[in-house]
């Protein structure tokens, strides 16, 4: 028996030769000994002879004799297990080195899931044969797919998060018709139901029954793709299900999610369905998603069959164990871009070697990398990384935003083609040099406004003052001897600061305009040091002084023991200044002098310079959470603010006792951006901060960066 394969092989100038199952049939030979001694004297001929003629060799086998192909199989990955294949020396007579896989061995662009490919800031993209999948940051009310998944109560009732979001945007027509399939003669419970989009750009709702269970998300995932597979939908967006009010794991939903796509397209084969979209709310899950997703590149996207995983093991068997094939090249790193892949072809292995160092070259000299380091990227707006974000859209550039919020030197990364690195860097720079245009401008308004306050005369006869920005533009206007475009009550004007008059546009309002100076209305405090004509200095306080004893017992009132390093006065002229005109302001507004407290907040390390030198930015809004609006946090007990104070690399933390004008307070919510209206018919009567709980609050949140100011920094671990 041994004999056949080798005379069969020896004998062979073809190109290729099919050999039949041998023996076991009718002469009933075992079958693991067939299989053993057929693709040994394969093995051994293939290294003994080099053939230069016979390059494929097909072991056919009947498709009813699964055993035999079972043995085949083990056969196959026995052996190359066992096998250490060396390469055999070669000559130029010898067909051509190829520095990747034969076409043959490549899987086709459709059999594995590809790498994850990020063609923009905080996009996500995923290949799975005809399908992609894509997962972002975003507004799924804003997606044009032809369905958009809602996720709903039992009744398809449900108003609040993500479901509020799509029912306002749809309109009340949409949820009519979820009510009269519910309540329609016959209806039994269902999983989900289906309306149309109303006003939204999308074509088709799915509203389905909310889960929290990681196993059912996968399911109602899988059914949804179904749903659109039947209807011949190309496109779905869903958002992440049960991490809102379900609470559930956002890393088991990612892995839920996503691989019930893999799920569906490997058993589906879908033929329409060809976008799928995740869209999250919280930009910080994405990064469980995008975990998710490079967990399963190069993965099959097909189940093998048992001749597809037999076809495998030959062509291990062939190949050997060092030969490997090609993968996506990710190797657990990001891909910002699409791969390209080189196939390269010479004679020997030297002239692909040169070929491949001189296309490696050439690419290096093509990319540029450039890193930019400035103060203002921590000043950057939503707006301003919107522009980046389109930046690295247009451009072939990967771009890496660090605001420096940990301490850190904020900085911005550039990467990509040298041509565009540079039109992106010039336009990065245009971008923070607005940026300081604007800072700029808020220094000299906060400036003024400790020194000149303008005003203008409500209908009600009151007199309101103009916000800083409005303040400095008049100011402006009057050393000029210029009119100037302003607005108020949400009406824009043209005020003539000559005549201390200003007209609407429409020329049907006229209103009164006052300018007061201050000057002598916001004197330091008497126990401040002298600053030497300094506006800002930080002065120690002596431990054991009455000063240092009233800091401490502040910070200790609530059984805090922190080990206090020191306690240093923060001396800002200007913004103490600002703070006591609107601590006046408030008053009169108010008719009482309740509106100040001593309050807590605690910072890292890097930013104690921006919060002495301009006081607290509510820009920051977001970077610790924002529950109640985005403004700025202080906190009653100063033990809730050791959770805010980030160490440095000395494990020192720091706090301030702050002075905040709180005045008359309400109801704080995620997404304010200013105080709501007292309801008093006036729309400029606002309350003057929010808090978490009006009955005891532990909280409170201020909108205005002059309404607190910054009066003891602690130091402490």
């Amino acid at each position: 028996m041994r004999d056949v394969p080798g005379w069969t092989l020896g004998g062979c100038v073809l190109l290729s030769i099919n050999i039949s199952e041998l023996l076991p049939g009718n002469l009933s030979f075992p079958k693991d000994l067939v299989s053993r001694v057929l693709l040994t004297e394969i093995h051994s001929f293939s290294r003994r002879k080099a053939p230069r003629h016979l390059k494929e060799v097909a072991i056919v086998v009947h498709p009813s004799s699964s055993q035999t192909v079972d043995c085949f199989i083990r056969e196959f990955r026995g052996q190359t297990a066992q096998r250490n294949v060396q390469p055999e020396p070669q000559d130029f007579k010898e067909p051509p080195v190829w520095q990747t896989s034969s076409q043959s061995q490549q899987p086709s662009a459709s059999a594995s899931i590809g790498p994850v490919l990020s063609p923009s800031l905080g996009i996500h993209q995923m290949q799975m044969g005809a399908l992609t999948l894509e997962v972002s940051s975003g507004d799924i009310t804003k997606e044009s797919s032809d369905v958009i998944v809602n996720s709903s109560n039992p009744d398809f009732t449900l108003k609040s998060g993500v479901s509020k979001a799509i029912l306002d945007g749809a309109g009340s027509a949409v949820e009519e018709e979820c009510s009269q399939i519910v309540n329609s003669p016959g209806y039994q419970s269902s999983p989900m139901i289906r309306t149309s989009a109303g006003k939204l750009p999308g074509k088709n709702i799915l509203h389905v029954v909310g889960q929290n269970d990681p196993a059912k998300i996968n399911e109602m995932v899988l059914r949804v793709l179904n749903v659109c597979e039947e209807n011949k939908f190309s496109s779905v967006s869903l958002p992440a299900l049960g991490t809102g009010q379900g609470g559930a794991s956002p890393s088991a939903v990612a892995d839920a999610m996503v691989g019930a796509v893999v799920e569906f397209v490997r058993k589906k084969q879908p033929r329409f369905v060809r976008s799928v979209k995740i869209l999250i709310f919280q930009t910080a899950m994405t990064t469980e998603f995008h975990r998710s997703m490079r967990s399963r590149q190069g993965q099959e996207v097909e189940e093998k069959s048992v001749f597809t995983k037999f076809k495998e093991s030959v062509t291990s068997f062939f190949t050997g164990p060092g030969e490997e094939r090609p993968n996506s090249g990710t190797s657990g790193l990001e891909e910002e871009f699409e791969s390209i892949v080189f196939q390269l072809c010479a004679d020997n292995n030297k002239a692909v070697s040169q070929a491949k160092r001189k296309i490696l070259d050439l690419i290096v000299a093509e990319q540029a990398k450039r890193t930019i380091r400035d103060q203002y990227i921590s000043e950057l707006s939503p707006d301003d990384v919107d522009q980046l974000q389109a930046l690295q859209r247009e451009l072939t550039i990967s771009l890496r935003l660090d605001k420096g919020l940990g301490g850190q030197e904020p900085s911005i990364q550039l990467e990509g083609l040298t041509r565009d690195v540079f039109t992106a860097e010039a336009a990065v720079r245009d971008i923070l040099r607005r940026v300081e245009r604007l800072e700029n401008q808020r220094s000299k308004a906060l400036l003024l406004v400790g020194r000149v306050e303008w005003q203008f005369c409500h209908s009600s006869g009151v007199m309101f003052p103009f916000d800083m920005y409005a303040n400095l533009q008049l100011e402006e206007a009057l050393e000029k001897k210029q009119s100037v475009r302003i607005k108020i009550n949400d009406e824009m004007y043209r005020a003539d600061v000559m005549l201390r008059r200003a007209v609407s546009e429409n020329r049907r309002n006229e209103v009164e305009l006052l300018r007061k100076d201050l000057k002598d209305d916001a004197a330091l405090p008497p126990h401040w040091e002298d600053m030497k004509g300094a506006l800002l200095k930080l002065f120690p306080v002596a431990a054991g002084s009455k000063e240092y004893d009233e800091v401490k017992t502040e910070l200790t009132k609530t059984s805090l023991t922190p080990n206090i390093i020191s306690i240093e006065r923060v001396q800002n002229a200007t913004l103490w200044q600002n703070y006591q005109l609107m601590k006046k302001q408030m008053e009169v507004k108010n008719k009482h002098t309740n509106n100040e407290k001593l309050l807590f907040h605690g910072t890292g390390a890097g930013s104690i310079d921006l919060i002495n030198t301009k006081g607290f930015n509510r820009g920051y809004a977001g970077t610790n959470g924002a529950m109640f609006g985005n403004g700025s946090y202080f906190a009653v007990d100063p033990a809730y603010s050791v959770g805010y104070a980030k160490p440095d690399a000395k494990g020192h933390k720091r706090m301030y006792l702050t002075r905040v004008l709180a005045g008359d307070f309400t109801q704080g919510k995620a997404g304010m951006i200013t105080p709501p209206s007292r309801g008093s018919g006036n729309a400029a009567d606002l309350y003057d901060s929010v808090t978490d709980k009006t009955a005891n609050p532990t909280m409170f949140v201020v909108f205005n960066d002059i309404q607190a100011y910054p009066e003891y920094l602690i130091t402490f671990t």
